[in-house]
């Protein structure tokens, strides 16, 4: 907790503040949000004053009410301080919200000026959402959702995790345009990981990646500035990736160019040939659970407005160029 505390310290010191004399205010860290019986169930990471050390302790608070915003204010009752959520890295979704439609939820999230924009989300799988925060062991000090957002950060950089701040959740659902993908949480023993991504349609839950598979997808979606094709159990890296989606006369095409190190002319086309194959799984993936994480509905929709051939089930072909030692091309059979 103590890099963590550091951090909130150096936020409330800004604001004219310190652990000391904050009295009213209990940093959150991370949040989890949950429904039973219509009702939202919402549990708060806290960084609270340590009367003992100059480092906060990570406590967690609960409150349950029919709205986002009573639930919010209803978490923090228990205490006499007031919730500050500035500085929350993550919100953890219940599959329970996920599986019935967000949309309602994330209006809510937005129109609570607890809540900033920026804050990130995710979908937690095989586990109750606020069971991340209250039963997960912490990682170097640092409660599990800050962690978390540790975490994140690093796999959104490296093209392992979609970036899925709040306010891009909500143009992405409102929109009916391109679909959401949101990091999935999972518990390993005691700790709160990363599991891949959960795929929607609209604003539901409609299926999940594995890691590789949120690897290759946050790829084709441009995520971070670098990334890696995996072939068997070698690891090539890649950078100046650049996808680009075409719809033509009845397929799709994809054509990914990106610089390769690798040590031969061989190496290079066995890479380029492994992302391609993948490249193709991930988005028959798409297409079979009816997610547009990549905009191809939109896309078919513009070119053949007329066509009787959904999206779904168009044909794809994807061709790979790798600029490595030397170039290679893997093509589309």
């Amino acid at each position: 907790m103590k890099r963590a505390g550091i951090a909130i310290l150096l936020c409330l010191s800004l604001c004219g503040c310190s652990w000391r004399d904050a009295g009213d205010l209990s940093p959150v860290t991370a949040g989890a949000i949950t429904r039973d019986n219509g009702a939202y169930l919402l549990t708060a990471e806290l960084a609270v004053p340590n009367p003992d050390s100059a480092v906060p302790q990570s406590i967690t608070v609960t409150g349950a009410a029919d709205s986002i915003a009573q639930a919010i204010d209803n978490a923090g009752a228990g205490r006499d301080a007031q919730l500050y959520w500035s500085h929350a890295r993550v919100l953890l979704l219940g599959t329970d919200i996920l599986r019935s439609g967000m949309r309602e939820t994330i209006r809510a999230l937005t129109v609570s000026s607890e809540v900033r924009p920026s804050v990130r989300l995710c979908a937690v799988k095989n586990a109750q959402a606020d069971t991340v925060l209250t039963t997960c062991a912490s990682v170097s000090g640092d409660p599990p959702g800050f962690a978390l957002g540790d975490s994140i950060e690093l796999a959104v950089k490296q093209s392992q995790a979609p970036d899925m701040p709040l306010y891009r959740v909500l143009d992405r659902v409102e929109s009916d345009g391109i679909d959401p993908v949101l990091p999935a949480v999972s518990i390993e023993g005691e700790q709160a990981v990363l599991d891949g991504a959960a795929l929607f349609s609209g604003d539901v839950l409609c299926g999940w990646l594995d890691k590789a598979q949120t690897g290759v997808l946050c790829l084709l979606m441009q995520t971070g500035d670098r990334a890696a094709v995996y072939d068997t159990s070698t690891r090539y890296p890649l950078t100046g990736i650049d996808p680009v989606v075409r719809a033509d006369a009845s397929a799709f095409t994809v054509t990914i160019t990106a610089s390769l190190s690798c040590e031969d002319r061989t190496q290079a086309e066995q890479a380029a040939e492994a992302l391609r194959v993948q490249c193709v799984q991930v988005i028959r993936t798409l297409q079979e659970t009816g997610c547009d994480a990549l905009g191809f509905g939109r896309t078919w929709a513009e070119q053949h407005s007329s066509s009787e051939i959904d999206w779904r089930t168009a044909p794809v072909t994807v061709r790979v160029t790798l600029r490595g030692t030397q170039s290679a091309e893997g093509g589309s059979r």
